[in-house]
């Protein structure tokens, strides 16, 4: 009898197949959804980001003295609700390199506001530089 050359797969490597498939689909389906769970939350940021914009225009709303740590009652961790909690950090900036400094700086402050919360990756932040104003006629 002539045997032809038959191309296939037999029963047994379709049913390994279909076995080593249903071990992995599941793993990687559990992996597939935690990473775009994580990914796909633009309400969190969208509402970080509104946070961070509201504290950051409750502190620069402030006259250039009163821009301190000390006096300031938003830069304290303040819960805004459902789980947002924001901080500032309000450090002075030498004139000559713009590097943060201890001394004391007439003229310039950076303000850096944190949003943190438990569904963001991580912590949403964003900075300002704050000049003292001349003082009109």
């Amino acid at each position: 009898m002539i045997r032809l050359n038959n191309k296939g797969f037999t029963l047994i490597e379709l049913i390994m197949f279909i076995i080593i498939g249903a071990i992995f689909l599941p793993v990687s389906m559990i992996a597939f959804t935690s990473v775009m769970n994580s990914y796909s939350r633009p309400d969190y940021y969208v509402k970080a980001r509104f946070y961070a914009d509201k504290r950051m225009a409750e502190i620069t709303s402030e006259p250039y003295d009163n821009i301190s740590p000390s006096n300031l009652n938003p830069c304290l961790d303040t819960d805004e609700g459902g789980g947002y909690t924001t901080a500032c950090v309000i450090e002075l900036i030498n004139p000559n390199d713009l590097s943060t400094t201890s001394l004391t700086s007439n003229y310039y402050k950076k303000v850096t506001v944190t949003v943190k919360y438990s569904g963001l990756l991580s912590d949403y932040t964003i900075s300002t530089i704050v000049t003292r104003r001349p003082n009109l006629p």
